[in-house]
């Protein structure tokens, strides 16, 4: 007998119900009956859970994009030096020296790195550039464009473009998980940017973080 079946003879067994209906009677209609207010209880939707669903299905693919750059100057790869080796790295899931993939709306057509001056004679600004609809966290899909997902500085001697980058679809039930996060994260940046006028991580806050090509080199 499967979990219903059990539960449904244990219900009748403990309040006596039907006491003119055979065993096999009353096992089945408490059966159905326990069906019916499982299927109600399982599509029930809270209104946030139907904001998300409709976002998930309403957007195009998700893509992951993830990178290696290695000889990043940022304080936050230097300081983990020993433990990155000195690249800024990414992995799916969250470890200590190492960043997050970024995530873009497809299509994905291209993954490309751009250079541009830093204030610094010896350096220069390395973007990582997807030609996408832009990145999540810019909260809906824009016009197709190659935008920034991330940016290394890196020495003016190493001229050479980094290459080791790479974008992949995920899963709608991935990709559910990664909006409902974002939703949250987004919630959570507006109430504290509202209350204290910094963002949640203390820092004010500052312009695009998925500019387009034209945008970051002109500043934005």
């Amino acid at each position: 007998m499967n979990k219903v079946g059990l539960f449904a003879s244990l219900t009748l067994i403990g309040l006596g119900l039907g006491a003119c209906q055979s065993d096999a009677d009353k096992v089945a209609q408490v059966e159905n009956e326990l069906r019916q207010a499982y299927a109600a209880t399982t599509n029930e939707q809270s209104p946030k859970d139907k904001q998300v669903q409709e976002y998930v299905e309403g957007t195009p693919d998700l893509h992951r994009v993830s990178w290696k750059v290695c000889g990043d100057g940022k304080l936050s790869v230097t300081m983990n030096e020993e433990i990155n080796k000195g690249c800024n790295e990414t992995r799916n899931e969250p470890a200590k020296g190492f960043f997050q993939p970024a995530y873009v709306w497809g299509p994905v057509k291209e993954v490309k790195f751009v250079n541009k001056p830093d204030l610094s004679p010896s350096l220069q600004i390395t973007g990582l550039f997807v030609k996408s609809r832009g990145c999540v966290s810019l909260g809906q899909p824009g016009a197709e464009n190659f935008y920034r997902v991330s940016e290394f500085t890196l020495k003016k001697a190493s001229a050479n473009l980094p290459k080791d980058a790479k974008t992949e679809v995920i899963t709608k039930q991935e990709k559910q998980e990664i909006l409902s996060a974002v939703i949250g994260n987004a919630e959570s940046e507006l109430t504290s940017i509202r209350n204290f006028g910094v963002s949640s991580n203390g820092l004010l806050p500052t312009g695009s973080t998925c500019p387009t090509l034209d945008e970051w080199e002109k500043g934005f």
